[in-house]
């Protein structure tokens, strides 16, 4: 074994985690109200995170209530709110972003780089470059897209790896809007060596925060499609939506021309201007996230939206237009106005989107089906479905 002096600096340098690294970091355990998480800490490789991390989890590090009181003394993680995220779950905030903030935040631990490249990432996320001041986040799969945005400072095992998905699920499908809230009970820190403590008690319901009124999802509703029917030919099945060619007529028109051709739009590679090409044929799906959406159309390689193929285009909005069925086909952005050719198919109803992103047409309760079968496919850490799945050819009928 490893002299303590010697080990300290293998588990400083090295993203190993190999027993004997594990033995010297405590544990957090995460009780929550749907069950235990069990996480390892990177006190060695994260020693700024882990330790801000702990502070609030035992209330020895000050932070403010939202009505600027001191809550320092107490735990701040017991009883706050669990939320969705693409890459699994996040928890860690006591009120609403335009309430009083929890305290302050301080670099972001960059060395040694430990990257989302497996599920079961335990993370404090970044704003501005800086980490903290207090959200979490534990992934249920590996996602290259989340580096740079938080810093991981522990490894969960595998039994939380599938909670965190159950949550997730739960949460993404409802919009939200589970028939009972998720949350943090409380987070103990267990020295290593130590056996882990029994389960906390549930915090009550009406103490979860950020206060959340408990709502049903409410029915969809709004206009029905009436523009003509896009047929997607793909290498796992049909997929036909109906267009909203009147509630959205320059995103529909736009998407129109470049199924048929008619669009210019210009390669971002070569920078030549493309004459009658039907953009979509061939075209494989690039982003899968179950629960959440599937997106095609996007061949600048560029998540953020700032490359586009020689055109852009405004938002639209139509009264009463939102998502709130799953199989709403709405072009993808970089931020308002960015609008070019990624276009996806949104999984379950998401209101967080509304106003975000042009919603052209609605797919059928089959289609519906077959993206549900291809949002579940093996992907890689990029969320690319490791068998590509290919839109052979797209035609428009009446």
């Amino acid at each position: 074994m490893l002299p303590f002096r010697a080990l300290v600096a293998a588990c400083v340098f090295a993203f190993t985690l190999h027993a004997d690294c594990q033995s010297s970091e405590p544990t957090a355990v995460i009780d929550t109200t749907a069950g235990r998480m069990t996480c390892t800490l990177l006190t060695h490789e994260r020693p700024l995170t882990t330790a801000r991390f702990i502070g609030l989890a035992q209330g020895t590090t000050a932070w403010v209530q939202p009505d600027g009181s001191a809550g320092g003394g107490k735990p701040f993680y017991d009883g706050t709110r669990i939320f969705p995220q693409a890459a699994g779950v996040a928890a860690g905030v006591r009120a609403t972003p335009s309430e009083q903030p929890a305290g302050e935040t301080f670099p972001a631990e960059a060395t040694p780089a430990l990257l989302f490249d497996q599920p079961g990432l335990l993370a404090m996320t970044i704003a501005k470059g800086s980490a903290g001041p207090s959200r979490f986040l534990i992934t249920d799969h590996a996602n290259r897209e989340v580096d740079g945005h938080a810093v991981v400072f522990g490894r969960c095992d595998e039994a939380t790896v599938r909670l965190v998905a159950t949550i997730r699920h739960i949460l993404q499908s409802t919009d939200n809007h589970p028939t009972t809230p998720f949350a943090v009970n409380h987070i103990a820190i267990v020295p290593a060596g130590t056996p882990l403590p029994p389960p906390a008690p549930q915090v009550a319901a009406n103490t979860i925060l950020p206060a959340q009124p408990i709502t049903a999802l409410a029915a969809p509703s709004g206009p029905e499609p009436t523009g003509p029917t896009a047929i997607l030919e793909t290498s796992i099945g049909r997929i036909s939506c109906r267009l909203f060619t009147r509630e959205s007529p320059i995103a529909t028109s736009t998407f129109l021309g470049l199924v048929d051709g008619t669009k210019d739009w210009t390669d971002p590679t070569t920078h030549v201007v493309q004459h009658h090409h039907r953009f979509y044929d061939g075209m494989a799906i690039d982003r899968v996230l179950p629960d959440f959406y599937i997106q095609f159309g996007d061949i600048t390689g560029d998540i953020s939206g700032k490359v586009d193929i020689g055109f852009r285009f405004r938002n639209e909005t139509a009264p009463g237009l939102t998502f709130d069925r799953p199989g709403r086909l709405a072009f993808g952005n970089g931020g308002p106005d960015t609008n070019n050719s990624e276009l996806f198919f949104a999984l379950n109803p998401m209101h967080v989107l509304d106003g975000g992103y042009p919603i052209i047409g609605q797919c059928d309760a089959a289609s519906v089906a077959v993206l549900e079968r291809m949002a579940h496919l093996p992907r890689n850490a990029s969320n690319l479905p490791l068998t590509p799945v290919v839109i052979r050819h797209v035609v428009v009928q009446p």
